[in-house]
């Protein structure tokens, strides 16, 4: 299972932990519900039950809240989800350090995501010839990121359009 740095903490990311989960409890469910709140916040809560055709199986809830300003966020919606699943994991034990990782430590590295893929987007966009381009966009190996894509496709139509 791949490990992400955040601080001086390993996290394991949730959708590696959620498969794990499966491949170790094929009978298990997980459920999300999204709660929207009167003062335009929304309540994410997961619940996950290792088996269920066993009663008495182990299971979990987990809950993330985002308020009106923290929605306006790219995905937020996707990231909340994704948080309230992570600490219901987290409280059936899969979670590498055994600690729950807080929605502030959550929203802390989205953001440092946010911000290499902004510093991504920056040497992208200073590359000078369509090899400086490649090399750079490779050299960053951040392909799996659509904005950064987007902007490398952007740089090289630049550049080819201005070596014409």
């Amino acid at each position: 299972m791949s490990k992400v740095m955040f601080g001086d903490k390993e996290y394991a990311l949730v959708p590696e932990r959620l498969k794990s989960m499966r491949e170790d409890n094929p009978r298990a469910s997980v459920e999300t519900e999204q709660i929207f709140n009167a003062d335009n916040s929304i309540t994410f809560k997961a619940t996950i039950i290792k088996d269920l055709a066993d009663e008495f199986s182990a299971r979990a809830t987990g809950s993330a809240r985002y308020s009106e300003t923290e929605l306006k966020r790219p995905k937020a919606f996707e990231k909340l989800e994704t948080v309230s699943v992570g600490r219901a994991l987290a409280n059936l034990g899969y979670l590498n350090d055994g600690q729950i990782a807080t929605s502030e430590e959550m929203l802390e590295f989205e953001d440092y995501k946010e911000d290499k893929v902004d510093q991504a987007i920056e040497k992208i966009n200073e590359a000078k010839t369509v090899d400086e381009l490649k090399e750079t966009y490779f050299s960053l190996g951040m392909m799996k990121y659509p904005k950064v894509v987007t902007a490398k496709d952007l740089r090289f139509m630049e550049l080819q359009k201005a070596s014409k």
